[in-house]
């Protein structure tokens, strides 16, 4: 029985080949592989920088609202900075408004009689002297114009007639009376005042100077007061006087 020399020796090659083949199916396999995986590793960065850009434009919208916002909010502080200029300059105007109040509500130093002209009264009559002096200027005011002569207590013109005849008398203020005060003219006051003790005495005349308030134009000096309301006052208080004389006799 004879051998295939031939058949016996293809059967090792035939193993090779066959290993050959395994070996090429697996690395193809494998090489089919890294290319999925960088076909996959690829299209995620191609899509992750797409994301990455879609991303970060709403943040420079973002930002740019940030900055809108921030703008916003310095317009809105600028505003009420100025907002509390204004009220602080308004407040500014308003204390200096207070304070030409105040000054024209205090005392009014008094003129030197130097230039004035002094005139004795007559004996028979109840003025001791009359002083005209031109050193005498308008007190100011705080009325607008057209000025009204009102001459009740507590009202703007009457305090400040108060002030023009202490400044041309020089009674002060808190020492001083108002018996007697009445219209003169027009644009004129004639006020009759006296020191609280009643020791000095006198009549003020004055015009109204437009938009600078009262001037003295004339001061007399009396013996006595002669005001109607002192008068009447000095009457009743003698009545009563007599009256209580008679009781007691």
């Amino acid at each position: 029985m004879g051998y295939d020399w031939e058949k016996l020796y293809e059967g090792p090659r035939f193993e090779k080949r066959a290993k050959r083949r395994k070996i090429n199916r697996i690395l193809n396999t494998l090489i089919g592989v890294v290319v999925i995986l960088i076909i996959i590793f690829g299209g995620k960065l191609l899509f992750g920088s797409g994301n990455s850009t879609e991303t970060t434009a709403p943040k420079v919208s973002n930002n740019t609202d940030v900055a809108a916002a921030d703008e916003k909010e310095d317009k809105k502080e600028t505003e009420q900075s100025t907002d509390a200029s204004q009220e602080s300059s308004e407040t500014d105007e308003d204390n200096e408004k207070t304070e030409e109040t105040t000054t024209n509500n205090e005392k009014v130093e008094p003129e030197s009689n130097e230039r004035a002209t002094i005139t004795d009264g007559d004996s028979e009559s109840n003025i001791i002297r009359s002083i005209e002096n031109p050193a005498w200027k308008p007190i100011g005011t705080n009325q607008v114009e057209p000025q009204t002569n009102v001459y009740d207590k507590g009202t703007e013109n009457r305090n400040e007639i108060e002030i023009a005849a202490s400044y041309a008398t020089g009674l002060d203020l808190a020492n001083l009376t108002v018996w007697w005060l009445t219209n003169n003219g027009p644009d004129k006051a004639k006020v009759t005042i006296a020191s609280k003790d009643g020791s000095q005495n006198y009549k003020v005349y004055m015009d109204w100077v437009s938009g600078e308030g009262w001037k003295p134009v004339l001061v007399e000096e009396l013996k006595e007061n002669d005001s109607p309301i002192f008068q009447q006052n000095n009457a009743s208080e003698e009545e009563a006087e007599n009256e209580d004389e008679s009781d007691d006799e």
